[in-house]
């Protein structure tokens, strides 16, 4: 997949918080973190989705990703091994090759931008496995719990 969401932030040369300030309660991978994190390396572990009601063309996204701080910049020692939920509501786009969806779904980055049409987009770039592209009205971290190795996911 294409790092399209990537060139646009260096185009405007900001900071790179990779998009988390669209995304809500993003804060938390800060306080848990330290930094913003691309997930590089990360796992993406599920997908699901949901119609939000019966009949209504409205279509929710949920994703897992297991990441222990490996891409921070200042590392020294593992970090947390969490599992990071995430949400994105009302999908308008989504483009998820699931040929390629496998065991081992290794995460080069993870960016978010903003369009002027008012959509978050969201961009999986992996290492191996399944990229994620998709546009959506909004986003948040749903959870973020501790990685329990054979636990099944606690996400619907």
């Amino acid at each position: 997949m294409h790092c399209r969401i990537l060139e646009l932030i260096r185009m405007t040369n900001e900071t790179p918080d990779y998009g988390w300030s669209e995304v809500g309660n993003a804060i938390l991978l800060k306080k848990v973190f330290g930094y913003w994190p691309a997930f590089h390396d990360a796992y993406l572990l599920s997908i699901h989705t949901k119609q939000r009601r019966c009949g209504v063309a409205i279509i929710d996204i949920t994703i897992e990703l297991r990441h222990w701080g490996q891409d921070d910049p200042d590392w020294t020692v593992r970090g947390s091994d969490c599992v990071i939920t995430l949400t994105f509501f009302d999908v308008k786009i989504v483009g998820i090759p699931m040929a390629t969806f496998f065991e081992d779904n290794s995460i080069d980055e993870i960016h978010y931008a903003r369009t002027d049409d008012d959509l978050l987009l969201f961009e999986l770039d992996p290492n191996t496995g399944s990229g994620i592209f998709l546009a959506c009205v909004s986003a948040e971290i749903s959870r973020i719990e501790p990685y329990q190795p054979g636990v099944a996911s606690t996400t619907t």
